[in-house]
């Protein structure tokens, strides 16, 4: 099973950028085409977020032998980035203070520790864009509905979040998009008792519910475990689509949300494929014990 952390995503582009980017380049470009994207100013941007929530989760990280000095390599990196113009400077600049200030064996390090605390798998992009067509035809089925136009733009701004944490999937990963998921479900929580008797019974409405529950139960639960046969595991988005139909059929007898989605996440964890078993987690794999040392000291 591939992580799915922002630690663990920042030392890929760096370990493929350093490995792959000629030290000559301009450093702008090696890092855009080791996170597969276009030569434009606007790309870049995503690679300085990802630096700074990275840092961010370390810092979040608890009961971690000596943090500070792990969180000082992510600083000293974000430093450097900062310091010297990264379209203005070759890619040996970088390139040697990645190497010189093991800065992959740290993030290799806090990226298996997250990931042991809180386990993300990673969606494959087949799936993201599965879920996407998905949802950008619910966006346009709420737009084209006769559902009031308050209640359409404010379904209408909470899809298209998701649907941005689908885009930023590469800097983000599955956090950002269960974050998305949750608000969505949780402003739902907040105002359906506000809503007219006429939107709630409308089936948009209850589409949009059932996908919010849907993405929030699987995003949360499925993702909360690392499963015994997690090399052999995928998700399968045909599966997800229906179990979306179930919930629908479940808010055509019950309509409070809170009572869906326990119903929902019960029946849910019967299927099959949720049935996994989580694996003892550990501190850190034994193999980057070494590497722990070699920091410290």
């Amino acid at each position: 099973m591939m992580q799915s952390n922002r630690l663990r995503r920042l030392e890929n582009i760096l370990d493929e950028a350093v490995t792959n980017g000629a030290r000559d380049q301009n450093s702008a470009r090696v890092l855009l085409e080791a996170m597969n994207l276009d030569f434009a100013p606007q790309n870049i941007v995503g690679f300085y977020e990802l630096l700074s929530k990275a840092k961010e989760d370390a810092k979040s990280l608890r009961n971690f032998s000596r943090i500070d000095r792990y969180i000082k390599v992510i600083e000293d990196l974000n430093t450097v980035f900062i310091t010297n113009h990264i379209y203005g400077s070759l890619w040996k600049t970088f390139a040697d203070h990645i190497e010189s200030g093991n800065v992959l064996n740290t993030l290799d390090a806090l990226a298996n520790y997250l990931h042991s605390q809180e386990p993300k798998i990673f969606l494959e992009q087949n799936f993201l864009t599965e879920l996407r067509n998905e949802l950008e035809e619910l966006l346009n089925k709420v737009l084209k509905s006769d559902l009031s136009k308050e209640l359409q733009k404010y379904l209408s701004v909470r899809i298209e979040n998701i649907l941005k944490a689908i885009r930023i999937y590469n800097i983000d990963g599955t956090k950002g998009l269960e974050d998305a998921a949750k608000s969505l479900l949780n402003d739902l929580l907040l105002t359906e008792h506000k809503l007219k008797d006429e939107d709630k019974q409308n089936p948009i409405y209850t589409q949009v519910k059932a996908w919010g529950i849907n993405l929030t139960i699987f995003l949360t639960s499925m993702i909360g475990v690392v499963p015994d046969i997690c090399e052999f595991w995928i998700p399968n988005f045909q599966v997800l689509a229906a179990d979306s139909e179930k919930i629908a059929e479940i808010l055509s007898e019950e309509s409070d949300i809170q009572e869906v989605f326990k119903k929902a996440s019960d029946i849910l964890k019967q299927e099959p494929n949720k049935s996994i078993s989580a694996k003892e987690q550990k501190a850190l794999p034994p193999s980057k014990e070494d590497v722990k040392n070699d920091i410290e000291n």
